[in-house]
């Protein structure tokens, strides 16, 4: 079985997902919701929390048995850290491809990565496997240090009178941290919750310390190992 499995907060990482699994002809399947453990040939798609590999993916990785594995990593155009080679190093599959994609910051009113074409490559290599060595990039030494203690400081999350108690936002967030619109002290800020809100009743306000940092210069640079 082939797939290009994902794990998308705000649909970034779901829209790439898609457009590689249309190019190859895989399956496209939720990691949240994920059936198949066994893949000869899988794509896992997602998107870079605080430098780190987001919860989802570490169990779906600790899970999953692949033939030839590819990851594409999907940063918000700030600092990528060293996920991928985190991945490689920590969870024993073969990664035969793999890439870091600057898209939208999902706390900025961003664009959209619109150079899908330039993921050719990759296509290419999922279809001609064989084992790559993922390099060490920079990572802020400090990016592990309470890491949702300091996404709940830079980001507000709140709801308005729209809120109608559905509870989509409890059963779409992956790390269990939001009741009814209220966020808990797991929150991370990934804003699944407020992305999937049907009543649009959910926000989050940028505070001091996240506008100064998302001020940064932003990168642009696509990075493939094939």
């Amino acid at each position: 079985m082939n797939a290009v499995l994902y794990y998308s907060a705000t649909g970034q990482s779901e829209r790439i997902a898609r457009y590689i699994a249309q190019k190859t002809v895989f399956e496209a399947a939720d990691i949240l919701s994920l059936k198949h453990r066994q893949f000869d040939n899988a794509v896992v798609v997602f998107p870079v929390h605080c430098q780190s590999i987001p919860d989802p993916i570490k169990q779906c990785l600790k899970k999953i048995v692949v033939g030839n594995l590819t990851v594409i990593a999907v940063y918000g155009r700030m600092c990528h850290g060293n996920v991928l080679h985190e991945i490689q190093k920590k969870y024993a599959h073969n990664i035969v491809a793999a890439a870091y994609v600057p898209a939208k910051h999902a706390y900025l009113p961003d664009k959209d990565f619109d150079r899908l074409d330039e993921l050719q490559p990759i296509l290419d290599k999922i279809f001609s496997p064989a084992p790559i060595t993922i390099p060490k990039s920079y990572k802020n030494p400090l990016s592990d240090v309470f890491k949702k203690l300091r996404s709940r400081m830079g980001v507000k999350l709140y709801r308005d009178a729209r809120c109608d108690g559905c509870g989509i936002c409890d059963s779409v967030c992956p790390y269990g941290a939001i009741n009814n619109g209220k966020p808990n002290r797991k929150c991370i800020r990934c804003l699944s919750c407020a992305t999937h809100c049907p009543q649009n009743a959910l926000h989050s306000k940028n505070r001091f310390f996240m506008r100064l940092y998302l001020k940064k210069k932003k990168i642009d640079d696509l990075e493939l190992f094939v």
